[in-house]
């Protein structure tokens, strides 16, 4: 593999993760404006429609797709961009966010777990090293003094078990990469579709009750689904999903950052050591490969 590909694909992954972790403070104020989490869910893919469709047939020149993917993108369009956000927004309702992100990213442990159980995978050296520091880097970001709802810590971690099988089946997935922004908008669709049959059957389609309140909707669509998904889901074709997991990693500290330099919270030791570890994790998984590459 080119080293600048892996390259992009690195890139890819962390502009992923710091766009995700702006998304529970958006979140919050969205759900301010009487939007419940799987509206939420389905304006972010429903609003995102129309830029990727325009991305998609820039690229591609046509929005027509083969039959064959369609089941592959209809699994992943579930796993990933339907049931983890609805189980990960629905969890904010119980838990602070950062609480909620705790339980969310065993994510990445999982990864690792499935790609040696089942699918017989190697673990490299540097890879289970990266884990450990992640692992141990998020758990020291909790704060015993937050609340705590085990309805609420169960939806997040479930979040996290869906989102690892949606990891694993996209890195296998290899094909899709080639479709560009074309999967990306059917993703989209397919998630849009399954999430508004969803709203109008539980009666739960509540939609933002102010102009501010769609204007920003219409920007979490934009940054979250045309952005971070396009470019976590790039990035794990290349790279693959134990390292996109790794450096996903990356999400939690910009939320940490936007907490202090935009709320006003204080720096605290357990988040500097948090920090610390995650970042280490990520340089460790990267200065591996470049040293694969340069072998």
């Amino acid at each position: 593999m080119a080293a600048q590909k892996v390259f992009r694909g690195y890139v890819y992954s962390i502009l992923s993760a710091v766009i995700y972790g702006l998304m529970p403070l958006m979140a919050t104020h969205i759900y301010a404006d009487g939007v419940n989490a799987m509206t939420l869910v389905f304006l972010r893919n429903f609003l995102a429609l129309p830029s990727l469709a325009l991305l998609a047939y820039i690229e591609s020149k046509t929005l027509k797709i083969k039959i064959k993917p369609f089941f592959s993108i209809s699994i992943l369009s579930f796993l990933g961009c339907t049931i983890t956000p609805i189980l990960l927004f629905s969890s904010y309702n119980y838990i602070p966010s950062g609480t909620a992100t705790i339980f969310h990213f065993v994510y990445p442990t999982l990864v690792v777990i499935i790609g040696l159980v089942f699918l017989k995978r190697k673990m490299e050296k540097a890879t289970l090293i990266s884990i450990a520091f992640c692992f141990v880097g998020i758990a020291v970001f909790y704060n015993p003094q937050n609340s705590f709802h085990f309805g609420g810590a169960g939806l997040a971690l479930m979040s996290g078990v869906t989102f690892a099988i949606y990891v694993v089946l996209l890195s296998k997935f290899e094909s899709l990469e080639n479709m560009g922004f074309l999967f990306s908008f059917y993703v989209a669709l397919w998630s849009s579709i399954i999430t508004f049959v969803l709203c109008v059957s539980t009666n739960s389609l509540l939609l933002p009750q102010s102009f501010d309140g769609w204007l920003l909707c219409a920007l979490f669509a934009l940054l979250v689904t045309t952005g971070a998904v396009v470019l976590f889901q790039q990035g794990t074709f290349i790279i693959g999903g134990e390292r996109s997991a790794i450096l996903s990693t990356l999400e939690p500290i910009t939320g940490v950052v936007v907490g202090i330099w935009l709320l006003g919270e204080k720096c605290k030791l357990n988040i500097i050591l948090g920090s610390v570890l995650v970042l280490a994790a990520s340089v460790i998984i990267t200065i591996s490969d470049i040293k694969k590459q340069k072998e």
